[in-house]
């Protein structure tokens, strides 16, 4: 979707001052290499020793990989040579960005990580390029402390890259990258505890996490941008804190209360095939798997969580048993100031039976501009209702939105016998006219193992409302009379249209950045007058 003046100044409504002006000067002082660096001080070591073996993750390199300058990120290989071309110019930004995270940083040898490291530092100078933006920066920062490096010159590296980041807080962005650099300032001030600046850096970490938490973290434990990968990968760093942190620290008690929430909060995303739901700019391989996360949660707490099955403040609910895992999204998007990762997804949900995933989330391919990008933020990539191909929220750009809407008179009751979901959507009154009003309700009875979904759209004039539903890739159909037969494996369900009419379109999911697998979506067509109802019922 390109850009015009008055979807510009629709966007920018809803932003915070600092969001605006901040970007501005943060830009500047990048550029122009505004941030004068204190000198570190003499004879720096390593002071710290975490209570509990911190987690590795690294899906996409290899040791061998890495060594001949052969990397991969976001399922993406190029060649850099060796030395390691760290500038990577023909790459997108968050391949680069990738690059300088250093996540693979474990693969190596230790004596391979020093060579690594010094290659960096040689190419790399302070507060220069892609390489300093404080997001990697924070991110580098984390996995070089992890690697326990302890020779001087990588110190004195560490020791400015955190001293550079303590500068260049991304306060005009906030959500998950200002908790990232919350998260590299606790673990870089108490590595390098008592020397130099390091006090403050763990003092400024602790009160953004402080300070953030409030509003970042809903109270019922969801990260407030309702990423279920995005709440993974926070849901680390406050371990990470929670496992550098001394153990007779004051501020220990309120991380484990948060982190005990969010763990909670975690399960109601973790489908029975272990993966999360992609919701929201969620995809597979970017954060730790939810068994790995879920271990280092029960090593540094411990604590054993439980999904809560509804998270009002943050609009998820879910119902889940051997035989069904059903999970709707039924809240606003994100937060107003802050919806880079929201999808046009009202009422869509996710659904696994026997198991295995069968109706699905479309994901996301990747995050620069594009038809792809434009795809997978669109309603019609969700399993929900479009109106006149219309996205329930104006997306545009890479992380861009305008106009919005959050549902209302939302209701969530579940019981022996099932579940119940009900709510209303009048943001299409705002973006067609015509006083538009979508309602759903999605009925789950155990009794009779099926999972009832009735769309009704009231209103003015003729519009064309549509109701889609994903199919995972591995699903096949048969049909068979007034219905579709389901079937992935041994496991099989029967998708039935009571009112309304089905015609079959091809769509993509897209589990993990930069993969995209042809799928079935199921289209359930309305008259274009005014109501509108469409029913469909699934047997599992």
């Amino acid at each position: 979707m390109s850009l015009s003046p008055l979807r510009f100044a629709r966007t920018l409504r809803y932003l915070r001052p600092w969001q605006v002006v901040g970007r501005v000067v943060a830009s500047i002082r990048l550029k122009w290499g505004l941030t004068r660096l204190p000198g570190p001080p003499a004879n720096l070591e390593k002071r710290l020793v975490p209570r509990m073996p911190y987690p590795l993750h690294e899906p996409w390199n290899t040791r061998e990989g890495i060594l001949c300058g052969r990397l991969c990120f976001l399922n993406e290989t190029a060649d850099l040579g060796q030395p390691i071309d760290w500038n990577a110019g023909e790459q997108s930004l968050l391949w680069r960005f990738n690059l300088h995270y250093f996540h693979y940083l474990h693969l190596l040898e230790p004596s391979e990580r020093i060579a690594l490291c010094r290659s960096w530092t040689k190419a790399n100078p302070p507060g220069t390029g892609v390489s300093w933006h404080p997001y990697p920066t924070s991110l580098r920062v984390v996995n070089w402390c992890r690697a326990g490096l302890e020779d001087a010159d990588l110190l004195t590296s560490l020791y400015r890259q955190a001293a550079f980041l303590y500068r260049n807080l991304e306060t005009y962005i906030c959500g998950n990258h200002l908790l990232e650099n919350a998260r590299a300032l606790v673990v870089a001030g108490c590595f390098f505890e008592g020397q130099g600046e390091a006090p403050r850096w763990l003092k400024k970490g602790l009160d953004i996490y402080r300070s953030e938490t409030r509003e970042q973290i809903l109270p019922d434990g969801c990260h407030y941008e309702r990423s279920p990968m995005y709440h993974a990968l926070m849901l680390e760093g406050y371990l990470d804190g929670l496992n550098v942190l001394p153990p007779d620290h004051p501020d220990r008690k309120w991380i484990l209360q948060t982190v005990r929430r969010m763990g909670d909060a975690l399960m109601t995303f973790v489908r029975p095939d272990g993966r999360l739901a992609l919701f929201n700019d969620a995809t597979d391989e970017i954060a730790l798997p939810p068994e790995h996360l879920i271990q280092y949660l029960n090593q540094v707490t411990p604590f054993k969580p439980r999904a809560p099955w509804a998270l009002p403040d943050a609009g998820y609910y879910a119902f889940g048993r051997d035989d069904i895992h059903l999970v709707i999204d039924g809240g606003p998007a994100g937060p107003d100031h802050l919806m880079a990762h929201a999808h046009a997804d009202v009422f869509s949900y996710e659904l696994s039976v026997a198991g295995k995933p069968f109706v699905v989330d479309s994901g996301v391919f990747e995050y620069p501009a594009g038809a792809m990008r434009d795809y997978v933020r669109s309603t019609a990539a969700h399993n929900t209702v479009s109106v006149d191909g219309v996205d329930q929220i104006e997306c545009w750009d890479s992380f861009r939105v305008a106009r919005r809407d959050a549902p209302c008179d939302v209701t969530f009751t579940v019981g022996a016998n099932g579940m119940h979901f009900g709510g209303a959507y009048e943001g299409y009154a705002k973006l067609i006219g015509d006083e538009l009003i979508h309602r759903r309700s999605v009925e789950v009875d155990a009794g009779t193992r099926t999972v009832t979904v009735e769309d009704r759209v009231d209103g003015q004039g003729s519009h064309e409302v549509l109701s889609r539903i994903h199919l995972h890739p591995d699903v096949t159909v048969m049909e068979e009379k007034d219905r579709f037969i389901l079937i992935d494996g041994d496991s099989r369900c029967k998708l039935k249209v009571i009112r309304g009419e089905l015609r079959w379109e091809e769509g993509w999911y897209c589990p993990r950045f930069g993969e995209r697998i042809p799928n079935r979506v199921a289209v359930v067509c309305g008259g274009t007058s005014l109501p509108s109802v469409l029913t469909y019922r699934i047997d599992y």
